[in-house]
């Protein structure tokens, strides 16, 4: 069984680095992460909706094709998203708007992406509906997620730290089924 890891967080020593990372360690197997750290995406604009009228989609070339190429051919994807201000950052909500150029002229591929089953952990103090909602146009059913407040565990917000409680660590075991 193929899996992936998506790490949405601009920040390379967070909370959902260290997350992705103890995933793939339960999990004891060969799993792409991919890291949005350090990564430059471009959200959709400044062009002329060539993803609309071309069989190739986006003409955008920074990864982010790429990246749904690679995952359509996983049998589960592991989302890590932080909640900036109540809802998903910033490279999520580009890597969803991008999602009409990959698959705008290509249905039958994007039924097979919403097919595949995929988990979701949030790390959040707050909102939690917005997060269900948004990510209900990733998938087909109901949206499994796991939220990570950081408050539940006594760990001090962005800057890290999370995944070094065993609470924190039982809590992402179970959801991943480990």
């Amino acid at each position: 069984m193929k899996k992936s890891i998506i790490n949405f967080s601009g920040r390379n020593n967070g909370n959902c680095n260290d997350i992705a990372e103890y995933i793939k360690e339960v999990l004891n197997a060969d799993i792409d992460i991919l890291d949005f750290c350090g990564t430059k995406i471009t959200p959709c604009g400044n062009c002329n909706y060539e993803c609309l009228d071309t069989a190739d989609g986006c003409l955008i070339d920074d990864g982010i094709a790429g990246a749904y190429a690679a995952l359509i051919n996983t049998d589960i994807i592991y989302f890590v998203v932080p909640n900036y201000i109540n809802y998903p950052c910033a490279n999520f909500w580009i890597f969803n708007e991008r999602k009409q150029g990959v698959f705008g002229r290509k249905p039958d591929l994007e039924r097979h992406y919403l097919q595949i089953k995929k988990k979701f952990v949030v790390v959040s103090n707050t909102e939690k509906e917005n997060f269900r909602q948004i990510f209900k146009s990733h998938i087909k059913g109901d949206v499994d997620i796991l939220f990570m407040a950081t408050r539940d565990f006594a760990k001090g917000g962005v800057r890290g730290g999370l995944m070094e409680d065993a609470q924190a660590k039982a809590k992402i075991k179970e959801f991943i089924g480990k």
